[in-house]
């Protein structure tokens, strides 16, 4: 560490004890032992964005971005785990039916199940095709 400045070696500590250091906090000074420790190898930089301007940043890039579809895959989830919590829900429900030797009304919950499994892969498969490619990783 002989080729390092004083400035440097006192941030590299401070850097070291906390793991992260803003860059904007740093006076001027700080930054140019950040630079030279960035230079020598000792730290990397990382960019994040800023919790103050996410809004913009996001109006900036709008759907462009990797961020719209990243929304919409997750809202396929959502869509896909909602549809399978009903289809347990009632599969659960035509089960206890059948158990309770209530065959008829096991049948008709059934029935009613696969009529909206269907019904909801029909309406799926028109208006959001991106959820079933979504899925398919996600089945095999």
């Amino acid at each position: 560490m002989g080729e390092l400045s004083e400035d440097a070696e006192r941030l590299l500590r401070r850097i070291l004890g906390s793991g992260r250091v803003a860059y904007d906090s740093l006076s001027e000074n700080e930054r140019r032992a950040a630079e030279e420790l960035i230079r020598l190898g000792y730290v990397k930089v990382y960019l994040e964005p800023s919790g103050k301007r996410i809004g913009d940043a996001l109006k900036v890039i709008g759907t462009k971005g990797r961020i719209g579809n990243a929304m919409a895959t997750y809202a396929c989830i959502a869509i896909i785990v909602i549809i399978a919590s009903v289809f347990s829900v009632l599969l659960y429900l035509t089960i206890k039916a059948f158990i309770m030797n209530y065959a008829s009304v096991g049948a008709f919950l059934l029935l009613i199940n696969v009529l909206i499994m269907y019904i909801a892969y029909l309406i799926i498969k028109r208006r959001y095709p991106r959820c079933l490619r979504t899925l398919k990783p996600l089945l095999s």
